[in-house]
């Protein structure tokens, strides 16, 4: 039962236009999808 509510979950924010240009320039310029990037900023900011 434990390994049902392990499935990834969906977090929705709000940010100012700027702050939207710049990570979808910095998405683009890795490569990576504006969700992807958003992911490994948030996985980096919270490693033990």
């Amino acid at each position: 039962m434990d390994l049902l509510r392990r499935r990834p979950q969906r977090i929705f924010s709000t940010v100012n236009w700027h702050l939207h240009q710049r990570l979808q320039q910095r998405a683009d310029e890795e490569g990576r999808s504006l969700s992807g990037l958003i992911v490994y900023i948030l996985e980096r900011s919270t490693a033990a």
